[in-house]
């Protein structure tokens, strides 16, 4: 039988709604659903088979009237802790009574249970101290909500969810990607959903079993901010990583349309590998000895230099460093024009400026604006090949930048 797994993991859960999108366009189904926290509300969705009302959920709720309205438009996550924890001390937590109804709200109990997918939670007994994992056979209809809210009562940021007189608290405080659980289930395929949550973990049983991790590509923010343009960002990154994590795109940080990498490096391999030893100039003997103790340029020295790895790397690294937005799916021609536009408009201030006669005078002060490296070695590939002890020790202190410089120098 196949497995869904969702992790816990607050406002991040919107990323578990890209890869639901992406799993659909895949065709894909599922026997058997587990969830942990946001996971198990989610999860309840994909149950009963509410994907459009699911995205609507998402897209459309004021989160902070749930969870306190002091917390609109609050990106700093030192002010949201502070807010919540001015709430714990008051209340043991915020009130979670319009939680309450909003998850009746969006939970269709009836078409839940006509459902042929069965259903596991995880929520933490904190009146007995113990996990509490059930079962969609072992919930009653009447209490199916109220353990999806016991299960995302992430205690102490909101209040505890009493039912039948004990007290239940998030489920991360046991399993926060409750894999075991799905196994007990009788997974033995299984698509797990990471969120790079805070939460305790169970290392999986049973290590036999064909598991399939899908994991953010990047930080998807703090898990107790609900920001309409980041919840939107996630969900278009949920579906990228699935879609890469299934070879349907290309890509690791950004993500790029299929077999576009392939073509690019097709077209600027060969100049890209050899640009990178006549620019380093690994014909002296010192230059030899500092360059292996790096391993890339310790293959490329050695002949066994991953050429079309790298150079995906350094166009990525270059994308970040420029500030491309990653949650959009590239051609990569566009994405090459925009990579040299952002160059090309990068503008150093006046007390940036340093002399380029020589590496002596590098100011490492000011070396920690990544878009100044670049351009500092950039400019140094331009020069006569003379300057091959320069680009040299260049390329020792930052690797990376360098590599990404080689990349435009390469495709300029």
């Amino acid at each position: 039988m196949k497995a869904l797994v969702l992790a816990g993991g607050g406002s991040k859960g919107a990323y578990e709604m890209g890869v639901w999108k992406a799993l659909r366009r895949l065709h894909m189904k599922f026997d058997i659903v587990t969830g942990t926290s946001i996971g198990a509300l989610n999860g309840a969705l994909v149950v009963q088979n509410t994907y459009h009302r699911g995205m609507h959920l998402w897209l459309t709720t004021d989160f902070y009237k749930l969870f306190g309205s002091e917390l609109k438009d609050i990106a700093d996550i030192k002010k949201a802790i502070k807010i919540y924890s001015k709430n714990f001390l008051k209340q043991s937590g915020i009130d979670i009574k319009g939680y309450d109804n909003f998850v009746k709200k969006w939970i269709d109990v009836n078409r839940f249970y006509k459902s042929k997918t069965d259903f596991g939670i995880v929520t933490f007994n904190l009146t007995t101290k113990k996990p509490k994992l059930v079962t969609k056979n072992k919930i009653a209809k009447d209490k199916l909500c109220d353990y999806i809210i016991a299960s995302t009562s992430c205690f102490p940021a909101l209040d505890i969810k009493e039912i039948d007189g004990e007290k239940y608290i998030d489920g991360g405080y046991y399993d926060t990607l409750p894999i075991n659980l799905a196994i007990d289930m009788g997974a033995d395929s299984i698509v797990a959903v990471e969120l790079d949550s805070i939460g305790l973990r169970q290392i999986v049983k049973d290590k036999d079993k064909d598991i399939t991790y899908i994991k953010p590509s990047c930080d998807l923010g703090s898990f107790l901010v609900f920001d309409k343009k980041v919840i939107r960002r996630n969900i278009k990154i949920g579906y990228n990583d699935t879609m890469k994590t299934f070879k349907k795109l290309d890509g690791e940080y950004f993500t790029f349309r299929k077999n576009d990498l392939e073509r690019n490096y097709k077209r600027y391999g060969n100049d890209f590998a050899y640009v990178a030893k006549r620019m380093i100039g690994i014909n002296t003997k010192k230059t030899l000895n500092q360059l292996t103790s790096i391993s890339f340029y310790r293959h490329l020295i050695k002949n066994s230099f991953n050429d079309k790895k790298t150079m995906n790397k350094s166009l990525e690294l270059l994308g970040e460093i420029f500030e491309i937005p990653n949650e959009k799916i590239y051609d990569i021609n566009l994405f090459n024009h925009i990579l040299k536009m952002k160059f090309a408009n990068y503008e150093e201030k006046e007390d940036e400026l340093i002399d380029l006669n020589s590496i002596k005078k590098l100011n490492f002060n000011k070396a920690i604006n990544r878009k100044h490296i670049v351009k500092y070695i950039y400019n140094f590939m331009l020069k006569p090949v003379e300057y091959h002890k320069e680009l040299s020790d260049l390329s020792v202190l930052f690797p990376k930048e360098f590599m990404g410089a080689l990349y435009l120098y390469t495709i300029n």
